[in-house]
C-alpha cells in the first residue's frame, strides 16, 4: 500500500509539535513521515488504516504511530452521531531522533525508547489510558516554554506505564513507498467508502487502477500484505460494527445490506470469521456489557 510523504516543520524552540484539528471531516490523505505521532480523536467516527491494519475508530481513540508507518483516519460517508458534523483530533509529533537529541544514552529513559520501538507497528491504547491522556494533550496544546516540556514528559511517562494496549501492523510489515501510488491508494479507499452499500467488483477496482485484474491483485497484495477481498471484508465488518453499536434498533438485515453483504447469511458467516465466532448479536451484547 502506497502513501505520500508528508513534511512536518517544528518550531525552533521545541523538538515536538502539538496541533489541534477541527474540520467537517478528516481530509488528510493516507501518508507517512519520519516523525512519530500520537493522535487522540476528540470527536469523530470512521475507519483507520495503520500499516496493514484496518479497524474502526471513534471518540477517545488514542494511537501512537512510529516513524514512516503509513496511516489514515477516514470518516464514514455520513456522520449521524454528530449534528454539527465536526471531526476533531489533537496530535503530538516528535522527530525520529527525539531521544538522541535530548537525552542520548540515558538509562532512565529506556522505557521511553521501548515505547517508541513498539510504535513502529502502531500502538492503540485503551479507553482508560485515553481518558488519562486527553487532558494532558489539551493542556500541552496551550502551554509554552519549559511548562510545555514538563507536560510532554509527564504524558510520555504515563504512556510508558500503560500495561494494556494493542500493536496494530503485522510483525513483518515492511512498508514500501513511492509517491506515484499515493493518489491511487486514496482513490481506492474513498471508492470503497462511498460505494460500501453496493457490490464492489474486482473489475471496477482494476479499472480505477488502470490495471488488469491479475495485476491489480498482485499490486494490492504486495502493498498491503493481504488480498483485496480480505481487506474489503474487513472494511465491511468494521462498518457493520459501527452500526451495531450506534443504534440497537437497526435490524441485522439492514446492517448487512448497508455494509455491502448480499444476504444476512453471508454477513453472519463473515462476521463470525473475523470476530472469534461471535455473531453480530453476541458481539453487540458483549460490547454493550463491557
Amino acid at each position: 500500500m502506497k502513501a505520500s510523504y508528508y513534511k512536518i516543520i517544528f518550531d525552533k524552540e521545541t523538538p515536538f509539535r502539538c496541533t489541534y484539528i477541527d474540520l467537517p471531516v478528516f481530509d488528510h490523505p493516507w501518508h507517512f513521515h519520519p516523525e512519530l505521532e500520537l493522535t487522540l480523536i476528540l470527536e469523530s467516527d470512521g475507519i483507520r488504516y495503520i500499516g496493514d491494519h484496518t479497524s474502526r475508530f471513534k471518540e477517545g481513540d488514542l494511537v501512537l504511530v512510529g516513524s514512516n508507518l503509513p496511516h489514515l483516519w477516514l470518516n464514514n460517508k455520513t456522520l449521524p452521531y454528530n449534528k454539527a458534523g465536526r471531526s476533531r483530533r489533537i496530535t503530538l509529533q516528535f522527530p525520529e531522533d527525539f531521544m538522541d537529541r535530548i537525552f542520548k544514552d540515558a538509562i532512565e529513559l529506556q522505557p521511553l525508547i521501548q515505547l517508541f520501538k513498539l510504535a513502529e507497528r502502531g500502538i492503540s491504547f485503551t479507553e482508560k489510558t485515553s481518558s488519562q491522556i486527553s487532558p494532558l494533550l489539551l493542556d500541552i496544546n496551550k502551554k509554552k516554554g519549559l511548562p510545555k516540556w514538563a507536560a510532554v514528559f509527564d504524558l510520555l511517562a504515563q504512556l510508558t506505564e500503560a500495561s494494556n494496549y494493542d500493536l496494530l501492523a503485522s510483525p513483518g510489515y515492511l512498508p514500501q513507498f513511492t509517491n506515484r501510488d499515493c493518489d491511487l491508494m486514496n482513490q481506492i479507499f474513498r471508492h470503497i467508502r462511498d460505494n460500501i452499500e453496493n457490490k464492489i467488483t474486482l473489475r471496477e477496482m482494476a479499472d480505477i487502477a488502470c490495471l488488469t485484474k491479475p495485476s491489480f491483485c498482485r499490486f494490492f497484495k504486495q502493498k498491503t500484505s493481504k488480498s483485496f477481498f480480505t481487506f474489503l471484508n474487513e472494511y465491511k465488518i468494521n462498518n457493520a460494527k459501527r452500526m451495531l453499536l450506534e443504534d440497537k434498533r437497526i435490524p441485522i438485515g439492514l446492517i448487512a445490506q448497508k455494509s455491502g453483504f448480499p444476504s444476512v447469511q453471508h454477513f453472519n458467516s463473515k462476521f463470525k470469521e473475523l470476530n472469534n465466532e461471535l455473531t453480530p448479536s453476541q458481539y453487540k451484547r458483549r460490547v454493550k456489557g463491557i
